[in-house]
């Protein structure tokens, strides 16, 4: 998979921090970045054109970012998810574990340390797109 094939949405209510990041992503990395500041808007997207990476904050006013991924979830099977959030308790760490999120960052965040999770993500995207072509499917 190219770089600039590997999609990745960030949502989060506050469109100033959805904004930067997206940026910041893009300017260190060759990846597709979207963003969006309503997580409704950000599960539309999602179900008419899944990406493969979401990154999402946790709280938000309308759903929190648990819940969005879990209906993305039930869409696609196939992304990776990493949480950023603020609240730093034992409920979010487990409740990320149980949802099967990737990677969970407490704000503020490394930019750093988030580059270096999303390329592992895309490697690991890049190894099963490889199997898949090795059995001939894609």
């Amino acid at each position: 998979m190219e770089p600039d094939k590997y999609r990745i949405l960030i949502v989060d209510d506050e469109a100033d921090t959805a904004d930067i990041l997206a940026a910041s992503i893009s300017a260190l990395t060759e990846f597709n970045v979207i963003s969006f500041d309503d997580p409704n808007k950000a599960l539309d997207s999602f179900i008419s054109s899944p990406v493969d990476l979401v990154i999402s904050d946790l709280e938000m006013p309308k759903i929190d970012g648990f819940q969005m991924i879990e209906k993305m979830k039930d869409r696609n099977i196939n992304s990776d998810y990493i949480i950023v959030t603020g609240k730093k308790t034992m409920k979010v760490v487990v409740q990320a574990r149980w949802l099967g999120v990737s990677y969970l960052f407490f704000k503020p965040v490394d930019i750093e340390e988030l580059i270096e999770a999303i390329q592992t993500m895309y490697k690991r995207a890049c190894y099963w797109e490889q199997r898949l072509q090795d059995i001939g499917v894609k």
